[in-house]
């Protein structure tokens, strides 16, 4: 019960502050009282499941979206696997469901943080490290990448990227919409 806790106090938190809602208005806007909120948000209460319904509507996400468990995937490089025959092949990463997926060479300098707004609802990104190290991910949640490292998260929320080692780090990004 403690992870689900944990996932609502997370879910709602990021939500209520990609859309830039202060507690009062997603109060107001739930009907949930504003202690109540400030409690559900710091993980100390246990929120009915008509408490959980009156969030999503006021946040407009799928129910799913608040206790739901923060999903991170990190796949190190030698954890992925390869089939060789006439060519050798590793999957990466896989897209299913998205309607539009964009592909993006990205060099991040040296000494630099690139922090993102949160993309569209549902937006998933997989990070595939080409060069160097870097340490990305949702806010709270960042992880270290070494080149090879494949690492797939919901960019719905706000995260961010940092080379690591005082040297640029670059990425194929799959943005699926």
């Amino acid at each position: 019960m403690d992870q689900v806790i944990r996932a609502v106090a997370a879910n709602v938190r990021a939500l209520r502050t990609a859309r830039g809602m202060s507690l009062n208005e997603l109060a107001t806007a739930s009907g949930t009282g504003k202690g109540t909120l400030s409690r559900i948000e710091a993980a100390q209460a246990n929120p009915t499941v008509e408490t959980l319904y009156a969030l999503a509507d006021a946040l407009d996400v799928p129910f799913g979206s608040l206790v739901a468990a923060p999903s991170v995937e990190l796949t190190r490089a030698a954890e992925i696997p390869e089939v060789a025959g006439a060519v050798h092949a590793r999957m990466l990463t896989q897209a299913a469901g998205a309607s539009l997926v964009e592909a993006l060479d990205i060099t991040f300098p040296a000494g630099t943080v690139r922090r993102s707004s949160p993309h569209p609802n549902g937006v998933r990104e997989h990070l595939y490290l080409l060069e160097g190290r870097l340490r990305a991910g949702p806010e709270g949640s960042e992880v270290e990448l070494d080149a090879g490292d494949v690492l797939r998260f919901a960019g719905d929320v706000g995260h961010s990227y940092e080379p690591l080692d005082g040297a640029p780090a670059r990425a194929l990004v799959l943005m699926a919409y």
